[in-house]
């Protein structure tokens, strides 16, 4: 009974109580003359940006695969769909949609579907995560950063701890298999296969030979990302310093990781508004930056999103793709 509540109650609740705090006191007309200001040319900039970094996005991801076997357009589609679904579906359950898809585009397990696309949110948070650490430690409220500082250094163990697993991973699969072995039940048995399948897609993440082109791809991804917010902030008049810009990043897409309703919403208006408040724009003003971006989101991943899930059943991964011989895959093999 308490698992249900959690599961079906708890994102609504924390995402209303987040809309209620965010627009609590707001001045609707100054939000108003805020949102009518914007000049439309940072906006497209920014549109044109974004579009950009899901196309980076697409092609990191086929580098997280053990063996080439994503085509690049697959990519693409399956990416958007998958954040697309986030979207419309509370605590990011969109991921696992994203790893079911996957695997019809690939003919791999879901499992280690899944495990590339947590290879490359690992990938982002630690990304994230240095950016805060150069440029915006000092910047806002000091609850608001030390609470963002914890989620940088959580970030930093997870990545820890998955490096020293895949180290140890000889040794992790024979204690395993002994437990396994030793209980002999079939729910164990399963569970345990699922891991090792995981563990196991886990490994282009630290593969020396791909480690270059992994930085590569998410430097320059967040670099463009940093470039989208402060296109936003320019469309506002806003006026931001780099510090700014990234708490700005940084707000948004580590409040995307509350179990909230879909799509982070309440919360990522919360949370964004807040940060930048306390760096001095006032508070309508903040929150017409928060709403805009979060629209853009919506908008961009909503359209190509929907196209595929209407059309999915219509795509089918040709055998080229799924034996990893396609030419244009450009994936370089562990």
């Amino acid at each position: 009974m308490f698992v249900r509540f959690l599961k079906n109650w708890l994102p609504w609740i924390i995402t209303v109580a987040a809309l209620w705090f965010t627009f609590r006191g707001i001045d609707w007309q100054t939000l108003w003359l805020h949102l009518a200001g914007v000049t439309p040319g940072w906006l497209l900039l920014a549109l044109f940006l974004s579009l950009t970094s899901y196309g980076l996005r697409a092609r990191r991801w086929q580098t997280l695969f053990p063996r080439p076997v994503l085509h690049f357009r697959d990519a693409c589609e399956v990416l958007f769909l998958g954040f697309f679904m986030n979207n419309i579906l509370p605590a990011r359950a969109g991921e696992f949609v994203r790893a079911h898809f996957g695997g019809k585009r690939t003919g791999e397990k879901r499992t280690l579907v899944l495990a590339t696309i947590f290879s490359e949110r690992l990938a982002d948070g630690l990304a994230i995560s240095l950016f805060f650490i150069v440029f915006a430690t000092t910047r806002g409220d000091a609850g608001l950063s030390t609470n963002f500082s914890y989620v940088a250094w959580a970030f930093g163990i997870i990545g820890v701890a998955a490096l020293i697993t895949m180290w140890t991973k000889n040794f992790v699969f024979s204690i395993g298999d002994k437990i396994a072995k030793k209980i002999n039940r079939p729910a164990i048995n399963f569970a345990w296969s699922k891991l090792r399948e995981f563990i196991n897609g886990l490994a282009p993440l630290f593969s020396l030979r791909r480690l270059p082109s992994l930085i590569l791809y998410s430097s320059v991804i967040w670099s463009l990302e940093m470039c989208i917010y402060w296109a936003v902030s320019e469309a506002f008049h806003a006026q931001l310093d780099i510090g700014g810009v990234v708490l700005f990043m940084v707000a948004v897409n580590f409040s995307s990781l509350v179990p909230a309703a879909p799509g982070g919403i309440g919360v990522i208006e919360m949370v964004g508004s807040l940060a930048l408040a306390s760096i001095g724009i006032d508070r309508e003003h903040a929150l017409s930056m928060v709403l805009t971006q979060h629209a853009m989101q919506y908008v961009i991943v909503g359209i190509p999103g929907a196209y595929v899930l209407l059309t999915a059943r219509e795509k089918m991964p040709t055998a080229s793709v799924r034996d990893g011989t396609d030419a244009n895959t450009d994936v370089t093999a562990v």
